[in-house]
């Protein structure tokens, strides 16, 4: 029987403010598991006897009331399921009640902000009576969203169940509290807990999945040219220049049609395929690592709890004497026993590299992997964070602290779009590549002609002195050149740009790249 302080509540379907002992407490609860992932499934499982007194008042459609982590706060879960066994124990399956937006329809257009994006999820969402939920972010983004393209989609799949979703297009990760949805640039925290090889580590298991990976593409866009007329674009295969676990090349067709606004031309095709094969890793297996450990609290040291209080997503170390080295992890899944307490199973993400090559373990099937060996460490960053691959932490390889690493990545496609990486030790990178067509040209300017473009949207994180800036940029359809202009140039803006062309060029084609390089700290 469940104790009183964490037997699970049973409510009405249609509670919002949990702040009662609802129906009533399934004190004779046989077991209480949540499952929580990183920007995945937050489920529960519920297990009570057929002669429990309260067995009759569990129905599909009411909710499960229960704690999910450590830190003891319940979150609701709509039962939708359940099997009844011969044995008399009945299996109540709940998902929370975030997964209620995928009932709920918006649509809109021309979205290019996060902030747009989620406002237009809550002004258009269809039926507006089951709109219960607020969305918040601790970060602000911008770029075009290609999943609100006025196709009425779900909201889950809008928040980012699809390519160009508010996940793929402007990164971070999702908390879900009650009806708050809540997107972090980065959340969880690094905490004060080590998991020791000899000591407190039980068991470690590094699945490796190859399926599904490919080493070059065919990149493809389809859409409407500037007619109207429905036309498809190809590019020629991408290469990634990786061979694949069996040594072969695996081609695939790459639909890029949610990256460019516009028909592209064949050269941007290519050069977005790269891109996004590079950042998605397309030629790495998924890898998913589950630690077995012992906490202190199991030791019988009960005061301790606060010590080693970790969540989903907060990053924790793991430590392997025996191969001088220990490296940084994230928490990527949990797997929580309300009734016990506890946690009964974790999975970690690689912040710095993989478990198996931290151990040294090359992979038994060939392909580009490879492992550590003495002093040497082959790292690679495998964490997806909005489409870009990123490397969080520091690692520490025969005693040697390897501190400055990437901590923070975003962006997605190039154009318009801001691509951006912070270091550790404060130096931040920003770099876009934007297009203009029909640019009137008519300015003089000695033998020469001008105009002045748009300004760039501001830099996805403002940097704490000017930056370094370059730009570069030239005329597709004749001869010019961009320049810098010094209107608006801000540690959070790179200002306008100017473009000179002869003076046989009243209208212009033009491309204009921005690097800038600074300090964020």
């Amino acid at each position: 029987m469940a104790a009183v302080r964490n037997a699970p509540i049973l409510f009405e379907k249609d509670e919002t403010t949990f702040a009662s002992n609802g129906i009533c407490r399934l004190y004779e609860a046989i077991s209480v598991v949540v499952s929580e992932e990183r920007n995945g499934l937050f489920e529960c499982d519920l297990q009570y006897p057929v002669t429990g007194a309260n067995f009759e008042k569990i129905q599909c459609g009411r909710i499960i009331y229960t704690t999910h982590d450590d830190t003891g706060i319940p979150q609701p879960f709509d039962i939708v399921s359940y099997s009844k066994p011969i044995n008399g124990v009945v299996t109540f399956h709940a998902v929370h009640v975030s997964y209620r937006t995928s009932g709920i329809v918006a649509k809109a257009q021309n979205i290019n902000s996060l902030a747009d994006a989620f406002r237009a999820m809550v002004e258009t969402a269809q039926p507006s009576s089951e709109m219960q939920f607020t969305f918040n972010a601790d970060f602000t983004s911008t770029g075009y969203m290609a999943a609100f393209d006025n196709i009425p989609r779900s909201i889950r799949q809008l928040l980012g169940g699809i390519d160009g979703s508010v996940l793929d297009t402007y990164g971070g990760e999702y908390e879900f509290d009650k009806f708050n949805i809540t997107l972090h640039r980065a959340r969880g925290v690094m905490r004060d807990f080590r998991i020791r090889y000899g000591v407190n580590m039980l068991d470690f298991t590094d699945d490796t999945d190859y399926q599904g990976i490919y080493t070059s593409c065919i990149p493809y866009w389809k859409g409407a040219d500037s007619t109207g007329a429905e036309t498809i674009i190809y590019g020629n295969r991408v290469d990634s220049g990786v061979s694949s676990y069996s040594g072969r090349n695996v081609c695939s067709a790459l639909d890029l049609s949610d990256k460019f606004e516009e028909p592209p031309t064949t050269a941007q095709l290519e050069s977005m395929a790269r891109t996004y094969m590079t950042a998605q890793q397309t030629f790495m297996p998924h890898q998913s690592i589950k630690v077995d450990f012992v906490r202190l609290q199991d030791m019988g040291y009960e005061g301790l709890e606060n010590l080693l209080q970790c969540n989903l997503c907060d990053t924790i170390t793991v430590e392997f004497p025996d191969y001088s080295m220990n490296g940084q992890f994230k928490i990527v899944k949990t797997v929580w026993d309300a009734l016990g307490e506890r946690y009964t199973a974790m999975e970690l993400g690689t912040l710095s590299t993989s478990l198996a090559d931290a151990l040294g373990i090359s992979n038994s099937l060939g392909g580009s992997g490879g492992g550590a060996s003495g002093d040497d460490l082959n790292v690679r960053g495998d964490l997806a964070v909005g489409g870009d691959a990123a490397v969080v932490g520091s690692i520490t390889v025969g005693g040697n602290t390897i501190n400055d690493v990437v901590i923070e990545t975003g962006g997605t496609g190039l154009n318009t779009q801001w691509h951006y990486r912070k270091w550790a030790s404060g130096c931040l990178e920003c770099w876009c590549r934007k297009e203009y067509s029909g640019v009137a040209v008519t300015n003089a300017y000695g033998q020469l002609r001008y105009a002045t473009l748009a300004n760039f949207n501001d830099y996805p994180v403002a940097f704490a002195v000017y930056p370094v800036v370059n730009v570069s940029g030239s005329v597709t359809n004749g001869n010019g050149w961009v320049a810098q202009n010094n209107s608006n140039f801000s540690t959070n803006n790179p200002g306008g740009m100017v473009v000179y062309a002869p003076a046989n060029i009243s209208s212009a084609n033009i491309t204009v790249n921005v690097y800038a390089i600074g300090r964020w700290k």
